[in-house]
Formats: C-alpha cells, sequence, structure tokens
C-alpha cells in the first residue's frame, strides 16, 4: 500500500497573515516551485500575481512557494499554493500593493509560472 502524503500548514498570526491558519492537506502529486498566478478573491476580476512565500527571518522575508495537488472534499482535487512559515506574498502585476495569504486553493491553470 502506498504512503499517504500531507501537507501541514501551521501559520501563526503575523503580519502577512493577520489571522494564521492550521490546516492539513492530503497530497497526491509532487510539490513543484511556482511564481505567477491569476488571483481572484471570488469574484469576477482577476490579476495576474507575482508569488513568493514569506518567511518571518528578518521580520518577513521572500522564499520558495510551492504548489501540490491535493484533495479537498468539496472540490475533489484542487492545488494548493503554499509558502513559508508566515505563508504567501502576492504582488499584483497591474501594481496593485502586495497582499498576504495562509494558502490559496486553486484551478490547476490559475498557475501561470
Amino acid at each position: 500500500m502506498a504512503t499517504r502524503r500531507f501537507v501541514n500548514l501551521f501559520i501563526d498570526p503575523n503580519p502577512n497573515c493577520p489571522d494564521g491558519c492550521d490546516q492539513r492537506f492530503h497530497a497526491v502529486s509532487e510539490p513543484r516551485s511556482v511564481r505567477l498566478i491569476r488571483y481572484s478573491s471570488g469574484g469576477d476580476d482577476s490579476v495576474e500575481c507575482k508569488v513568493a512565500g514569506w518567511a518571518s527571518a528578518g521580520g518577513g522575508t521572500p522564499c520558495g512557494a510551492q504548489a501540490v495537488r491535493v484533495e479537498d472534499s468539496g472540490a475533489g482535487v484542487v492545488t494548493l499554493l503554499y509558502g513559508g512559515d508566515w505563508g504567501l506574498r502576492l504582488t499584483p502585476c497591474d501594481g496593485r500593493p502586495p497582499f498576504g495569504e495562509p494558502y490559496l486553493l486553486l484551478e490547476e491553470d490559475a498557475i501561470l509560472e
């Protein structure tokens, strides 16, 4: 029987993600690096964003962002985007200010690079 792999996210509240999070996901693929996504906050509007993991070192520094396919009870299989111990940092390509997210669940076609 194959070993089940999990991604555990433990993000304490921090300046990038004030609410933090504590989540566990069952991974069904190998993680890969991600640098550019199409982000939507739930409406019809979406924007391309550079994405990086965000680490607590130095009060907030970039690190790698990873994507992995995971099982999601509400959507079947989706792509989990995760980063450092302070979550993700997204920088919209249209000039809007950067912002943080603890993690994102995306459709595969939202990963651009």
